[in-house]
């Protein structure tokens, strides 16, 4: 007989035995008491949470696509009526002890679930309940499934979070419980796994060997070592914090950045101690914006978050945490936007930071140690030693709220830098060099960069040696005019002006400069100068007058040669020097012919740009 012709032969008696098969599954059911399945559900229910259930409505059988049993009501004894609900709870029922009448459980589907997560000092409860084995051996206890679910989570300190679309399985080991699933926290969906070695030796308030990830867009966060609750919450281990933008990140967790730039990819690798005084982080190596440092640093929550820290770098970049808080705006006057400094107010922070190299915008610090402050929303940075344009500097600068807006404080000690990189870098000033120093106290409140400016009180004292004057020769003016006084009509500008020493003290009031005693000297040329100079207005209103002094046989400088009374007013960036010329008509026959004109106003003219 062929092998169709066998097969033709048997069919009809497989075809019986799979109707057999059938028929008896689905008669299982009739033959299972409903007070088993009860009795089954409640059993595996008290393994998996530890608590003992009521079953209020009726348990339905149901045989595809797997024997499984359906509960549309149900709660637990001790647990409130808002810390869970559920639109209904499936169970799934192994098939071989089923053939044999046993019920057993496999695993638990809660559809529709809300959850209640509560972590306090003594431990994590889930739906109010203690999230434990309750001492059932393993194959007792089912795996556990959140299908389209939601959850609250409460912190010891107040602080709640609702997660939505919840998608999580809980699958039991030992002693021990692994998790894994997805949610949407604030509108951000992320993904998670869970892992605690001893969760029954974890409720007795021992130490569990335990592993954490996120995964989200914003954030993506890892932590594996140990943990327990001890008088509250308790970790240590290995942590690992990465963000592509942690501008992003941190507006994901409700937290405002103190600046308006920077702030994008981010790494933290770290030893980590979590305790319920706070987190302190070791052996810490930290990127932000292409920077890094290593060091360590202590978060606390008392009233608002504080940071304490201590990090070092080779090189740091602060560039991009400029933007907010630009000095000049478009037109290159003093910015008029509004500041704000209100992100000051949501932390504390007492952070010391030691660099080889720091760069804001093209000011570059070498070698310096600062310390930076946020107390009750002010802002204080402090230079301890650093050099920057060849010299050393001390300073301490200070921001925060006041009733105009904001006040600024400015105090600083600067020796032996180079004064054409430094007046041009901080005041954009390019007429200076020399090897210079410099001591200011300067303060100011107002709304805007340009309202502080007009409202700026203090002093500087500066001095420069072995200098030069960029825009005029002083001595070859005055050595011209000296022998040909009416050529004060030519234009003045070009060249510079070397000299020993200068000096000056500035009185700084509601923005106005006040020049008093400014002299500067060669041995042939002595300049002195007085007047106002105007912060607000970036220019200068000053009178002086230019010598050129006698050399006496021991080399000294004696009494004046001649001397040109003269004006410096204009911009910074452009100022116009006019001599006196009534000064020098007198000294030249052709006075009669200038009677009635206003020289000063003829030079200024042509000496305009």
């Amino acid at each position: 007989m062929s092998v169709f012709g066998r097969i033709k032969r048997s069919a009809p008696g497989v075809l019986l035995l799979a109707l057999i098969l059938a028929g008896a599954l689905f008669a299982l059911p009739l033959f299972v008491p409903e007070s088993a399945i009860r009795a089954a559900l409640e059993q595996s229910l008290n393994a998996a949470t530890g608590a003992h259930p009521r079953i209020e409505g009726r348990a339905h059988f149901s045989l595809l696509p797997r024997p499984a049993i359906g509960l549309e009501s149900i709660r637990f004894d001790g647990a409130e009526a808002p810390d869970f609900s559920a639109g209904s709870l499936r169970a799934t029922i192994r098939l071989l002890p089923l053939v044999f009448g046993r019920v057993e459980i496999d695993s638990l589907i809660f559809e529709r679930p809300k959850l209640l997560i509560e972590i306090g000092d003594d431990g994590a409860r889930l739906i109010g309940l203690p999230l434990q084995a309750g001492g059932s051996p393993v194959e007792s206890r089912p795996d556990i499934k959140i299908v389209d679910g939601s959850a609250e989570v409460r912190s010891a300190g107040g602080r709640s979070e609702t997660l939505s679309a919840l998608e999580w399985s809980l699958v039991w080991h030992d002693s021990g419980i692994a998790a894994r699933g997805s949610f949407q926290l604030r509108g951000v969906p992320a993904h998670a796994s869970l892992l605690i070695a001893d969760l029954v030796g974890l409720a007795r308030g021992e130490r569990s060997s335990f592993r954490f990830k996120l995964d989200s867009e914003p954030l993506r966060f890892g932590f594996e070592g140990g943990l327990a609750f001890r008088k509250g919450l308790q970790a240590e281990g290995a942590l690992t914090v990465e963000s592509n933008s942690l501008r992003a990140a941190l507006a994901w967790s409700g937290i405002e950045p103190p600046t308006k730039g920077g702030f994008g990819p981010f790494l933290l690798k770290s030893q980590a101690m979590l305790t319920p005084a706070g987190l302190v982080l070791s052996a810490l190596a930290i990127e932000l914006d292409g920077n890094r440092a290593e060091g360590s640093l202590t978060l606390a929550q008392a009233d608002r978050p504080l940071v304490q820290g201590t990090l070092a770098s080779d090189s740091v970049d602060f560039s991009r945490y400029a933007s907010g808080f630009l000095l000049k705006g478009p037109d290159g006057r003093w910015n008029k936007d509004p500041l704000d400094i209100a992100a000051l107010t949501g932390f504390d922070l007492d952070l010391r930071l030691s660099a080889g190299r720091i760069l804001f915008n093209k000011t570059e610090i070498e070698r310096a140690a600062i310390a930076a402050a946020v107390r009750a929303g002010r802002f204080t940075l402090s230079v301890g030693d650093g050099q920057i344009f060849g010299g050393m500097l001390r300073a301490s600068a200070a921001i925060g709220p006041a009733p105009a807006g904001a006040e600024i404080k400015l105090e600083a000690s600067l020796k032996g830098f180079d004064a054409e990189r430094g007046f041009r870098e901080l005041a954009d000033i390019r007429r200076l060099e020399g090897a210079g120093t410099l001591a200011l106290t300067l303060s100011g409140n107002g709304a805007s960069v340009n309202a502080i400016a007009r409202d700026l009180q203090g002093r500087a004292d500066l001095a420069i040696d072995n200098g030069a004057f960029i825009g005029v020769n002083v001595e070859q003016v005055l050595r011209r005019l000296e022998r040909r006084p009416l050529d004060g009509m030519a234009d003045l500008r070009g060249g510079r002006t070397h000299f020993d020493r200068f000096t000056a003290k500035l009185q700084v009031n509601e923005g106005s400069v006040s020049v008093q005693n400014a002299e500067m000297q060669n041995a042939l040329v002595r300049v002195t100068l007085t007047g106002l100079a105007s912060i607000p207005g970036r220019d200068l209103d000053l009178h002086g007058t230019a010598s050129l002094v006698r050399q006496t046989a021991d080399g000294n400088a004696g009494g004046p040669t001649f001397e040109l009374p003269f004006l410096l007013h204009g911009s910074w960036d452009e100022p116009m020097l006019a001599p006196d010329l009534s000064a020098l008509t007198r000294r030249s026959h052709l006075s009669p012919w200038l009677k009635g004109v206003d020289p000063t106003a003829r030079v200024a003219a042509r000496s305009a740009p």
